[in-house]
């Protein structure tokens, strides 16, 4: 395809070069500086995307798509679609299984978008290349989204397909990683908060990518990133209104994860934050106070990178980070 030629020559030519063609500047934001080449593609991608209000339309032209921003894996990874019958519903997984498995652990991944758009499809590049750097299983849930299925329907979806993994493959709770980008990360830190709070053997650990935590939308980063950089302040409030369900879910720890649990430690955590996210002050946030309560956790802050960019490693900075967030996901295994 044409377009992926031409985004191949763009991600290999110099900074300078398309700093001198472009005339960009790099965004700036508390001395944190933009990766340029970020700054471009995401130019280039929102003038494509219909506007969230229409979340259908957005969905679809995001599934149509078939440009690849990710990175091959290093080795070989086989994957395979599967359906799973859990309490009188059909859930959809992907598994992915690398060619050389290192550990008997398996990761359990829920994909961002909100908790209304994306899919195992929009991050099957991510999640492939993960796998195999990993060496790790990996089993990626659909699980239903918003607003036809709001909060609790994937909590729900999450915490049966945990369970199902036990059974599947015999293996103990401590031997489950859960993993989430943006909402996903959400849901990883929902499911351990709800096993928590429900007297549940808890998941070994979970790393948490861009976390959507507060449903209030009111840090500093929130009024910073009010337009562009793919996620902006009112997508972000448009997602929590078409995720929440009762005006009651605000005081539910599992919607809400600012709330105290009075249960603590939670899982050994890995937290990773952009400088370029309306999602950073709350994701710093919440890291504090699982330290607080006396969880083992570990923040990595990326400054001159956006919100997604684990879906983008075919830029040079974006997979320079998430390269060295696996490093740190290994040294935590």
């Amino acid at each position: 395809m044409i377009a992926n030629f031409l985004f191949a020559i763009f991600f290999k030519t110099p900074d300078w070069i398309l700093r001198t063609i472009t005339l960009q500047k790099s965004k700036q934001y508390l001395g944190q500086r933009l990766d340029l080449k970020s700054q471009l593609l995401i130019g280039i991608i929102e003038k494509y995307l219909p506007d969230l209000d229409d979340y259908e339309s957005f969905r679809k032209a995001r599934n149509d798509t078939i440009l690849n921003f990710s990175s091959d894996p290093t080795q070989s990874v086989g994957y395979e679609d599967k359906k799973i019958a859990v309490k009188q519903k059909n859930l959809e997984i992907r598994d992915y299984v690398p060619a050389d498995i290192q550990t008997n652990k398996i990761m359990l991944y829920f994909h961002g978008g909100g908790y209304v758009i994306g899919s195992i499809d929009s991050h099957h590049g991510w999640v492939k290349y993960l796998s195999s750097a990993l060496s790790m299983r990996i089993i990626s849930l659909n699980y239903r989204l918003a607003p036809e299925n709001r909060f609790p329907s994937a909590l729900e979806d999450a915490n049966d397909t945990f369970e199902w993994i036990k059974s599947k493959f015999n293996v103990p709770d401590s031997d489950i990683i859960v993993c989430g980008d943006s909402a996903g990360g959400h849901l990883a830190a929902s499911l351990s908060t709800y096993r928590m709070i429900n007297n549940l053997p808890m998941p070994d650990m979970q790393f948490l990518i861009y976390p959507m935590i507060d449903p209030k939308c009111d840090s500093d980063s929130q009024k910073a990133f009010a337009d562009g950089l793919l996620l902006n302040s009112l997508d972000v409030s448009k997602f929590w209104s078409l995720f929440q369900n009762l005006s009651e879910d605000n005081q539910n720890p599992c919607f809400n994860l600012t709330l105290h649990t009075n249960n603590s430690p939670h899982p050994k955590t890995l937290l990773l934050t952009a400088g370029f996210d309306p999602l950073t002050d709350e994701g710093e946030a919440y890291a504090k106070r699982l330290n607080e309560e006396g969880t083992k956790i570990t923040q990595l802050h990326y400054p001159n990178l956006f919100h997604a960019f684990v879906n983008f490693t075919k830029i040079p900075a974006c997979k320079l980070a998430s390269d060295d967030l696996i490093q740190e996901m290994k040294a935590f295994l």
